[in-house]
C-alpha cells in the first residue's frame, strides 16, 4: 500500500494532507524517514510514525448506531437529517450502509467500509434474521402466527418468506423476525391484515444487539461482534 494511502486511511488526514507531512520529513518507516508518497508499506509488518507517535492502522471500519426517528438511511437528503450526521470521527474512511430504516424507525444500523460483508449481509441468498420490536394500533390475532411462520403473499405475485412472531407483555406489541428486507416490509406484512404499525424499532441483526447503547449514539464492534456477522 502507497504510505500516504496508509496515512490517509489511517486519519492522518486528506491525501494531499499527507503529502505534505510526508515531504516534511516527519514520516517514519520503520525508524526511517520516508519522503516518497508512493513508498510501499506492509499494514501488517511496518511501524509507521508521525512526528514520533505510531499510527494504527485498520483494514475496515464497523460501527453500530442506534438510530433515532426523524433521520434518513442516506448520506445526504435535502429535507431531513441524515444517519450518517451522527458518526463523527470517521471522514477519512469510505463507509456504506448494511441495509436501511424508514425514517420513522429506530434502532440498530451498521456501518462499515467492507463491502464484501455489506454483500453478504444484504444478499438474498443468506437468511440473516432482524429483529424488530412492533408496536400496533390494536392487539394481534395470536392465530395469524402461524401464518406468519408460513410466509404469506402481499399482493402481486410478492411473496414474503416465513416470520418468527412472539407477542410480548404489551398487548400491542409483537418482537418480529425477518430474513429479508423489502420496502417498507414490516408495515406492509401486518397492513395486510388489518393492522397499523404506529412504532417500529430494530433491536438486532443477527446475534449483533444494540444492549445498552442509547439513541443517537453510536460505538466500534469488538472483534468477537465482527466475527459473528461475518459468521452468518
Amino acid at each position: 500500500m502507497r504510505l500516504d494511502k496508509f496515512l490517509a486511511n489511517a486519519g492522518v488526514g486528506t491525501r494531499s494532507e499527507v503529502k505534505n507531512l510526508i515531504k516534511l520529513g516527519v514520516v517514519l518507516v520503520n525508524n526511517e524517514v520516508i519522503q516518497d508518497s508512493g513508498f510501499d508499506v506492509n499494514p501488517e509488518r511496518d511501524e509507521v510514525l508521525v512526528d514520533e507517535s505510531p499510527i494504527v492502522y485498520q483494514e475496515y471500519v464497523y460501527l453500530m448506531l442506534n438510530k433515532p426517528k426523524g433521520y434518513v438511511s442516506a448520506r445526504e437528503d435535502r429535507k431531513d437529517p441524515t444517519a450518517f450526521s451522527l458518526i463523527q470521527g470517521y471522514e477519512h474512511r469510505d463507509l456504506h450502509l448494511v441495509g436501511r430504516l424508514d425514517k420513522d424507525t429506530t434502532g440498530l444500523l451498521i456501518f462499515t467500509d467492507n463491502g464484501q460483508l455489506t454483500h453478504h449481509l444484504t444478499s438474498p441468498k443468506h437468511d440473516v434474521g432482524k429483529i424488530y420490536h412492533v408496536t400496533l394500533d390494536q392487539p394481534m390475532d395470536k392465530k395469524l402466527i402461524p401464518v406468519f411462520k408460513a410466509g404469506f403473499s402481499l399482493g402481486e405475485k410478492e411473496m414474503v418468506k416465513a416470520a418468527e412472531v412472539h407477542l410480548l407483555p404489551n398487548d400491542h406489541q409483537v418482537a418480529l423476525t425477518i430474513y429479508e428486507g423489502k420496502f417498507h416490509q414490516v408495515k406492509r406484512m401486518f397492513a395486510k391484515f388489518g393492522y397499523q404499525v404506529t412504532n417500529l424499532h430494530r433491536e438486532a441483526v443477527g446475534e449483533l444487539t444494540l444492549g445498552s447503547l442509547k439513541e443517537g449514539e453510536f460505538r466500534e464492534l469488538t472483534a468477537t461482534e465482527v466475527a459473528k456477522l461475518k459468521s452468518l
